[in-house]
């Protein structure tokens, strides 16, 4: 069974050297030692160190300009679905913290699941800083509020062969790949799984590349977001007209400039959220950047260790 294993990395080499040697202490002794590692360089400003990766199965995709963590995943995933045989790929970052061991776990459960199923990797705990913790998952329910889905998962996965060229094919994963699978209304499943620590370094997701990160996923909803604010924006119009009239049934005074202000604001509101829609549904008919087509334009090299 062949397995191919992509991960995105920017400057994180040495965490590179000391994945490759964990996953092969992990995957030899198994049914999935026929591996290789697709490593997304997203133009990283230090140079790989190629004497450290001898005698491992490594491909090194040399993209010809920084895009980020999300739009290095669907090139890696693209250029596997055109350029390879694998039976499973696997999405896994670089750093540790999607840790090695559970790589069988993961393989199996995609195996036992009739290859018809994404499996993902679901946090059962997290060792970020309790205030890291805390707007993670204040992010969660803002993004059930505005999606009406949960997301409890990251990248880490397992993509079966015969759902990898659907997956290439989804635009959305080029913003956010789970939230785009999710979206696809492909099947999936999660397994919880702990997060595991970094190698060595800082993690580059700090506050701000969270905001990002969860806006690139309401992002995948948009349309979804801005029917679900203009409902909201009405029911508050409602609420706010049903209140005003029970002030005037019972004889409360209430300054005229007052409710125009406060009626002006509503109405913003409710035009801003209606101009919002119309724009978003009107995007549905143009064409869709899909990473299977064009993940060629960001690719500058491919170099085999």
């Amino acid at each position: 069974m062949k397995i191919a294993i992509v991960t995105p990395l920017f400057n994180d080499w040495d965490c590179l050297y000391k994945l490759v040697e964990d996953v092969r202490k992990v995957l030899s002794p198994t049914q999935f030692a026929d591996y290789r590692f697709v490593v997304v360089n997203d133009c990283s400003s230090l140079e790989v160190d190629a004497a450290k990766l001898a005698g491992h199965p490594v491909e090194i995709i040399h993209l010809n300009k920084n895009l980020g963590h999300q739009k290095s995943i669907a090139i890696g995933v693209s250029y596997l679905n055109k350029n390879s045989t694998q039976d499973l790929v696997v999405v896994m970052d670089v750093d540790g913290e999607d840790k090695p061991e559970h790589l069988p776990i993961l393989l199996e459960e995609a195996v036992t699941g009739k290859s018809n199923k994404i499996v993902f990797a679901r946090r059962t705990k997290r060792k970020e800083s309790f205030f890291f913790k805390i707007f993670y998952k204040i992010y969660k329910y803002i993004f059930v509020f505005l999606t009406g889905k949960v997301i409890n998962f990251g990248n880490y996965s397992v993509i079966p062969k015969s759902l990898l060229d659907k997956v290439a094919h989804i635009s959305d994963i080029w913003n956010h790949y789970p939230g785009g699978v999710i979206r696809s209304r492909l099947l999936y499943k999660s397994v919880g799984l702990e997060r595991g620590e970094r190698y060595t370094g800082k993690s580059k997701m700090n506050y701000t590349s969270l905001v990002i990160h969860g806006l690139s996923a309401v992002a995948v909803y948009v349309d979804t977001v801005s029917v679900r604010l203009l409902i909201a924006v009405s029911l508050l119009i409602l609420t706010a007209i049903f209140g005003i009239s029970l002030v005037y049934i019972f004889n409360y005074q209430i300054p005229i400039w007052g409710l125009l202000l406060f009626f002006g604001i509503l109405s913003q509101a409710f035009l801003s959220t209606l101009i919002l829609v119309f724009t978003v549904l009107s995007y549905r008919v143009n064409f869709n950047f899909l990473p299977a087509v064009h993940f060629q334009d960001y690719i500058q090299t491919v170099e085999k260790i």
